[in-house]
């Protein structure tokens, strides 16, 4: 028993991801590899080691929310921003993992509504697979949420100046007075 024990302690590794790879070219790839498979008692170990990076812990629903914030009893995992640099100030965040069958969801806030995302122990055979979360991520918040915030403003800049020639107009029919109703009567009648 005790060398069953020794064993498993033994035979605990450590799984690399690197943080801040390619992102000038393809944001998708702020993680690298973006899914990994590991063990119980593996430590998935976060590589920071260019730019200025997170990895927070998400759920599959809600890819770009820390998981703590969609569910209350959660206590998942967040590095913070790690400016790394051009490799100079290189930090490293260890995960353990306790549940090999539990999918964990990570991504980083600078990329992840760009597809910045990842995860540990994938099951790719089930509906949450890492393109669907990826999907979700953008879909959630990036380009999709970009236009509606677009089309927000586009709208309200749009009132704003309709408004603006609104009052601009009431303001020359005022400062012209009668003289200025004749002459829209007359306009009115050719």
């Amino acid at each position: 028993m005790v060398l069953s024990v020794l064993l498993g302690v033994t035979f605990s590794k450590t799984v690399v991801i690197t943080v801040g790879g390619n992102t000038t070219s393809n944001p998708g790839l702020v993680f690298s590899p973006e899914s990994v498979v590991a063990n119980q008692g593996d430590t998935v170990l976060f590589n920071f080691t260019q730019g200025n990076h997170t990895v927070t812990q998400s759920s599959f629903a809600s890819p770009c929310i820390p998981i703590h914030e969609t569910d209350g009893t959660a206590n998942g995992f967040d590095s913070s921003f790690r400016d790394a640099g051009n490799g100079t100030a290189i930090t490293n965040l260890p995960v353990t993992v306790t549940d090999p069958n539990m999918t964990i969801w990570f991504f980083d806030y600078n990329t992840c509504a760009l597809g910045g995302v990842g995860g540990i122990n994938v099951n790719e055979s089930s509906y949450q697979t890492l393109q669907g979360f990826q999907r979700n991520a953008v879909r959630l918040n990036g380009t999709a949420k970009t236009s509606t915030s677009t089309t927000r403003s586009q709208t309200r800049t749009t009132t704003q100046t309709t408004q603006t020639h609104s009052s601009s107009a009431t303001q020359a029919i005022r400062w012209g007075g009668s003289a200025v109703a004749p002459l829209l009567l007359a306009l009115l009648v050719l």
